[in-house]
This record gives C-alpha cells, structure tokens and sequence, in this order.
C-alpha cells in the first residue's frame, strides 16, 4: 500500500477527508462483502442447527417419557383390576416406571400416580390410573441463552372399560343370526357383534319382531326387516375375535375331576357341590330330575336331558357339556348362577353355561342345536352362555331366555323372548370381560 492511500484512510478515521478535499477511495471499493454476508449466513445457520439438535434431543426425550408414562398407567391398571387397591396400584405404577428409566425423586425426576385419574375426561372413575412423569433434560446449543435444562412431561391413562357387546356371534361364513315370525330381543343396556362376512349374515323373516339393542355390528351385511332400535345396524364391521379365546373346563381324562359319578344315569335332589374351583363329573348320560346343585363346576361327559316339569338349579357354579348334546324338554326350568369369586383370573368367572370347542357333538360350522327354549321351557342365567361352535336354538313364544351374555356360533330366534341384562354392568367389579386399554 503506497503513501497516498495510507493518508486517505487516515484522514477518514479523523474524519477530516471532507474539509481536506481528500475523497477515500476505500468508500467505493467492493471487495470482502461475500465474506461478511457469509459470516451472517453461517452464524444464522448454525444458530438453526443448534436449535433443531436441542429440539431433536427434547423429542427424544418425550418420547421415552411417553413409553414410561404409558407402562406405569398400564401397569397400574393392571394390578388395581386384580387387587382393587389404590396403594397396590400405585406402587405397581411406579415399579413399571422405574423399569422404563424414570425413578421419582432420582435425578430431579418425578413420578406421580394418581387412582383414579385427577384430569381428564376419566377424572373420578374407578378402575383408572393416571401417570405423570417428568425430568430435567440438559441442552447443549440452548445454554447460550441462559438455558440448561429444560423439564419434559409425559401423562397416560389406563383403565378397564367393561366391553358394551354383550352378544358374539363367531360363525365365520353364511347366516349367524335368523330371526323369524313375533322373536323379541331385549338388550338396550349392550350390543350385539356379528362375525359373519356373508350378505347374509343377519337373515330376518318378516316383521312382526322387535330387535331393542344398543347396537349391532355386523362384519357382512344383513336382508329382510332388520330394524334395531334405537339405530340400525352396523354393516361392514372390523373382525373381531371371541373375548374369550378357546376357553376349556376341567378336563376329565386328565385328572380334572375332583369326583366322579360313573354309575347315575337320573340325578334328583340335593347335591352337594365340589366347591367353587373344583369339578364333579358324571360319566354316563345324565337325566336331571327336579336338581338343586351345591356351588362349583358340573362336567357332563355324554350328554344331559331336563324332562318335562323339571327344575334345576345351580347357585355359584357352571354346565360344563364336556361331550354329548343338551336336552332340555318343554315346561321344564333351567336356572344357573355363574361364579363369581376365587378373582377375576378364575378360568370359568362368568360361564354358566359351556359347549366347550371340543365338544364333538357340536363341531364349528354345523350349525348342531343348542336348545334352550322349547315349548314353554325357560332358561334364566345369570351368567354367560359359552358354545363357541353351536348354534343357540330359541323356538316357540312360550319360552324365554335370560341370559348375561352370549359366545354362540350362530343364534336362531323362532317367536322367543331373549332378555339380556348386560353381565358387565351386574358384575362390574368381577367381569373378566375387560381389556386393560390406554385410553389418554
């Protein structure tokens, strides 16, 4: 750089370029403006990418929060369901909690549960648990501007809504329901789910019937006069599965007998039951006369008749039809109490009355009987009817059928009543039929 221009500068910086006359070239020179729009740009940048490394990690974070909340709630649910306690709930959330990484009170931390949930749509319901998790998560980019950590939260809520269905009918192809001539089906407190895919899976037969559930959904469609009240139904449904899977009672070729009859081929009177979890299995073909049975479970392993005039009684207990068909003659009563107790896990809690699967004589798709109204017989159950692979037979306006629920392969309705008290709502605090759900 020559004189002359160390001059110009200097006479800039004293600001006295103007009054010597002296113009700065420097004013019109271009030169490293790149350089300094560039610095800006990298600064910004950088300054963005900084932004999106502390935003990235804080998702991050929310995210394992999440699957921690969600697996306390669920835990807790779990355990309130089978225990009914708060504190055992409670403690239960926590433990699940600690297991996904989150320990209230380690590391700035905290865990709270609350049962039933404190927030929400579900606040004050019973059988719901809310878990809130949160912790302290450092930055890195962020502490530029005074922040070095920033508290990410998690909630969830779990519980055990009661299924509303309360009717499964599982026939996997052709008609599942028929209904025909003054049928009469009372189920307003439920619903009513139909697997078939069939065009026909609801077949009605005129329109003298009345069909009152809180809905029916139906996998195929359904012809005739199929009007539910208070809505119609619901065609095109998603599969759905039996809630109770292949359910199996006492098996008695392989020690599932807690006593046996092999010699009776008439049962009357008073019969002392085997107890609530154990099973008294009769070998021969049973004709029960005017029976009252003590609490626990009945395996028929040839068939059983009720004659005509008879009554029979169950009080705590369940119809196991291990083999053989079912008789159940006109003017006669069938009256059974599902269990209830020995906890929710009990495998026949809520079966009255069983056609297990394996029952030869009713195979899936045969559409094989199961009659439990005929002339003016009656069957009231307080409990579910479980006959996966049977078709439930009602035939004739003198009889009628109460029954808690129903897993049916198909149900045929000739003039009956069928009443259906939903089993869920009876015995909500020992319904297996739930299905622990996050629900928040």
């Amino acid at each position: 750089m020559n004189k002359s221009r160390i001059y110009e500068l200097l006479f800039c910086s004293l600001g006295l370029g103007q009054k010597l006359g002296v113009v700065p070239k420097i004013r019109n020179d271009e030169s490293g403006q790149v350089l300094v729009f560039t610095a800006l740009s990298m600064t910004i940048l950088l300054g963005f990418t900084a932004l999106a490394t502390d935003v990235g990690v804080l998702f991050y974070a929310k995210r394992k929060l999440q699957i921690a909340a969600d697996a306390a709630a669920s835990a807790g649910a779990v355990d309130y369901l089978y225990n009914g306690s708060a504190t055992s709930a409670i403690a239960a959330a926590k433990a699940a909690a600690t297991q996904n990484g989150v320990t209230g009170g380690s590391s700035g931390a905290n865990v709270t549960i609350n049962v039933p949930p404190s927030i929400g749509p579900n606040v004050g319901y019973t059988g719901f648990v809310e878990a809130i998790v949160s912790t302290p998560n450092p930055t890195f980019f962020m502490k530029v501007f005074n922040r070095s950590s920033v508290t990410v939260a998690a909630r969830a809520v779990a519980g055990d809504p009661p299924s509303t269905a309360c009717v499964w009918l599982m026939a996997t192809s052709g008609t599942a329901l028929t209904l025909k001539g003054s049928y009469t089906i009372e189920a307003a407190g439920c619903g009513m789910y139909v697997n078939s895919p069939s065009s026909n899976a609801i077949d009605v037969t005129g329109n003298g019937g009345t069909f009152n559930a809180g809905y029916v959904d139906v996998v195929g469609n359904a012809t005739g006069n199929h009007s539910i009240g208070p809505t119609t139904a619901t065609t095109n449904a998603d599969p759905m599965t039996n809630p109770y899977g292949n359910l199996t009672g006492p098996d008695p070729n392989n020690g599932g007998c807690t006593s046996t009859d092999s010699t009776s081929t008439t049962v009357t009177g008073s019969i002392t039951g085997p107890g609530l979890g154990n099973a008294m299995c009769y070998t021969k073909a049973v004709t029960l006369n005017n029976v009252t049975f003590g609490a626990g479970t009945y395996v028929f392993e040839n068939g059983v008749t009720i004659p005509s005039g008879s009554t029979v009684t169950l009080n705590g207990g369940t119809f196991d039809l291990y083999n053989g068909t079912y008789n159940q003659a006109s003017n006669s009563t069938l009256s059974l109490t599902a269990p209830t107790t020995g906890s929710v896990s009990g495998t026949l809690n809520s079966i009255a009355f069983m056609v297990p699967a394996s029952n030869a004589s009713y195979t899936c798709g045969n559409n094989t009987q199961l009659p439990l109204v005929f002339g003016s017989s009656s069957a009231k159950l307080d409990g579910v009817i479980y006959a996966p692979c049977a078709q439930l037979n009602l035939n004739d306006s003198g009889g009628n059928v109460a029954a808690a629920g129903i897993v049916a392969y198909s149900l045929y309705d000739n003039s009956a009543l069928l009443s259906l008290p939903n089993y869920n709502q009876v015995h909500a605090s020992t319904t297996p039929l739930r299905a622990i759900s996050l629900v928040e």
